[in-house]
């Protein structure tokens, strides 16, 4: 009997210190997480909405084939990479403004369709902020991914072009875009208008 009381005595105290093991270890886990919390900031939804209206305003300005005013919505240090393979030379602004007038002088009924058609599902087109990999995360929107698909008349031809068109630009403090890379088939492009 005296066994079994130590036993049960033994038992007890072996769960008490197990449990209060396992709070302790829970406890530092909860302290963890609060502090993962603490150094991840909440993703910037107004900065995001306030890039992409600029963008979007961008974008109809080349519907509207008012190059004036896109000049207005780009800084003058832009920094633009083409579509086109140049050796990842970058241009400016005065580059970017010559190539949208000649789209402008060459082609007529401009039309930009944001988002990503993957069969009958639609997805956004406007996306920032990161995931992965995991020492890259963020939460802000910084550079602003684009996706969409232009279409056209060509002026001289009167054939219609069409062509998917994946952009990422970073706007300054001032809400101008400062940066543009774009990738769009230049060639593809040509090769419609070519087509008999």
């Amino acid at each position: 009997m005296k066994n079994l009381f130590y036993s049960l005595i033994a038992l007890t105290l072996l769960l008490f210190v197990s449990c209060k093991e396992t709070t302790s270890a829970n406890k530092a886990e909860v302290e963890e997480t609060k502090e993962v919390k603490k150094t991840t900031a909440a993703p910037d939804y107004d900065a995001f909405n306030k890039k992409v209206a600029t963008l979007r305003s961008f974008l109809k300005a080349h519907e509207n084939e008012d190059l004036n005013a896109q000049k207005e919505l780009l800084t003058d240090t832009l920094k633009w990479s083409p579509p086109y393979y140049n050796g990842n030379q970058i241009l400016g602004k005065e580059d970017y403004l010559a190539v949208l007038k000649n789209y402008q002088d060459n082609f007529e009924n401009i039309n930009y369709t944001e988002g990503i058609r993957l069969g009958d599902i639609q997805e956004d087109g406007w996306w920032s902020g990161s995931a992965f990999p995991e020492g890259k995360a963020s939460t802000t929107p910084d550079a602003i991914r684009i996706y969409g698909t232009w279409t056209a008349i060509h002026t001289e031809s009167k054939k219609e072009i069409g062509v998917k068109w994946f952009a990422i630009a970073w706007l300054n403090e001032a809400g101008k875009i400062a940066q543009m890379t774009e990738y769009f088939d230049v060639n593809g492009i040509a090769a419609q208008i070519a087509e008999e």
